[in-house]
C-alpha cells in the first residue's frame, strides 16, 4: 500500500484559506511584502487572477482575525508540470500550520486542474523551507540559479497521482 504524501491530504479546516482578492493588496503589502510597494502588490495580484480566470492557476491568502492576512500562495499550471509559487507566511505566524495549509489547499486544486506533478522552489539557504516541503512528500528535483547575483534555487517536486 502506498502512503499519501501529507501535500495530498486536506488543509487543516480551522485555518481559513479564501481566493485573494483585489483588496487584499493593502494588507499584503503591509504583512506579507512591506519592501514593495502598493502598486506592485496590486499588479502582482491583478494577474494572480488573470491566470485564475484563464484556468491557469489560483492565488490563496490564509485570514486572520480582523481579516488580516498571515500568509500568501500561488499555483500556476504549466505544460509540463504545475508550480506553486510566492509562498510566504508572517513571521509572527510560521510554525502554526499555516504554509501546509496553503500548500495542501494549492496541491488538492491543481489535482482538480489535472495536472501531474507539482514543483517548488526554495533558496538553498532556506532551509525551514526545504524541510517543510520535504516533510510534506516533495523530493529534490534539481538546483537552478535564476540569475547570477542570486544563490540556487532547490526545485522540489511531488506526483499527484497515486
Amino acid at each position: 500500500m502506498v502512503e499519501i504524501p501529507l501535500a495530498l491530504h486536506p488543509p487543516n479546516p480551522k485555518i481559513p484559506l479564501r481566493l485573494v482578492r483585489l483588496t487584499d493588496a493593502s494588507s499584503l503589502r503591509t504583512t506579507c511584502w512591506p519592501e514593495r510597494t502598493f502598486e506592485s502588490v496590486y499588479r502582482f495580484i491583478t494577474r494572480a487572477r488573470q491566470n485564475a480566470s484563464q484556468g491557469r492557476g489560483l492565488s490563496i491568502v490564509a485570514v486572520g482575525n480582523a481579516g488580516m492576512i498571515h500568509g500568501y500562495g500561488q499555483f500556476t499550471l504549466w505544460p509540463r508540470c504545475g508550480e506553486i509559487s510566492d509562498l510566504i507566511v508572517t513571521p509572527d505566524y510560521r510554525g502554526r500550520g499555516i504554509g501546509t495549509a496553503i500548500i495542501q489547499y494549492l496541491t488538492r486544486s491543481a489535482q482538480e486542474m489535472n495536472a501531474e506533478c507539482i514543483e517548488i522552489g526554495a533558496f538553498t539557504s532556506n532551509t525551514g523551507a526545504i524541510a517543510l516541503y520535504r516533510r510534506l512528500g516533495f523530493v529534490d528535483s534539481h538546483t537552478q540559479t535564476i540569475t547570477s547575483d542570486t544563490e540556487p534555487v532547490l526545485y522540489l517536486r511531488i506526483k499527484l497521482r497515486y
